[in-house]
């Protein structure tokens, strides 16, 4: 620490960050060594904000080089985005990289998480994993919703099949294969070729087949918005190149240029 005119000067010093991020709070580590050789270290809670962070570190180590990480989970990636974009040279980690001892996983806690992940850094024994861009990000959620709609129709297929079932409801001998399920002819029939006794009963098959076809509409709408992501500048080379190999369709194909980003970082 250099003194001039009694105001604090880092400059040139580096002051390395442990952070254990939570949903309402991040117990924060610090780590620096002073120009004697002595070494000082502190741990606090703050609120979840990467601008009450960086406003302590300004505070406290003027002109210093900060150096943070925090481990991969939850709360994804907005914090390394705000910051790096505030001059914090920011890493996010695999947890399973974090150099832990016996005592340390005895007593775990949210310090001793953030005092072994200052204490790594400092020691220069953590690697970065790759940090997609938000926009990938945002591509990935869209894949994942489609996947969610999928996973969702399904089971709103099984509970009118169920429903069929509970009442004794026979198919049809034009559905009688399965194959015929679901399409339109079909829907025709569950809709106005059965007959329940009650007003109530009707009104329960109405309502699932309602959620049926929503969950169809929603589908459409997702699979045409990742359909018209393929034709984009950003995907259109790649993704053709990944559609000539066979086997491969437009979902694996945006989904392996989302989860990957580049491919070429693997060269």
């Amino acid at each position: 620490m250099r003194k001039q005119s009694n105001t604090l000067n880092f400059e040139g010093q580096n002051i390395y960050v442990g952070i254990d991020v939570h949903l309402k709070s991040w117990t924060v580590s610090w780590t620096v060594s002073i120009l004697s050789g002595h070494l000082h270290h502190k741990t606090f809670v703050q609120p979840p904000s990467p601008e009450a962070l960086s406003s302590y570190l300004h505070s406290h180590f003027p002109n210093g080089n900060y150096l943070s990480a925090y481990e991969a989970g939850f709360s994804g990636f907005w914090a390394h985005y705000k910051l790096v974009a505030m001059g914090i040279q920011n890493i996010v980690v695999n947890p399973a990289d974090v150099s832990t001892s016996q005592k340390e996983r005895l007593q775990k806690t949210d310090a001793v998480d953030s005092r072994k992940i200052a204490r790594s850094l400092r020691s220069n024994e953590l690697t970065a994993i790759h940090v997609p861009c938000r926009e990938t990000l945002e591509v990935r959620t869209l894949l994942r919703s489609r996947d969610a709609l999928v996973r969702d129709l399904a089971r709103m297929k099984q509970r009118i099949k169920a429903f069929l079932y509970y009442y004794g409801i026979g198919y049809p001998e034009e559905f009688r294969h399965s194959g015929t399920h679901w399409s339109r002819a079909f829907m025709n029939w569950l809709r106005n070729g059965i007959r329940m006794d009650t007003e109530e009963g009707s009104a329960g098959l109405s309502l699932l087949l309602d959620s049926v076809e929503s969950q169809r509409r929603l589908l459409l709408e997702a699979t045409r918005k990742l359909r018209v992501l393929s034709r984009s500048d950003r995907y259109a080379t790649d993704y053709g190149l990944l559609r000539s190999v066979p086997g491969i369709g437009m979902i694996t194909a945006l989904s392996l240029l989302a989860e990957l980003e580049d491919i070429r970082r693997f060269a």
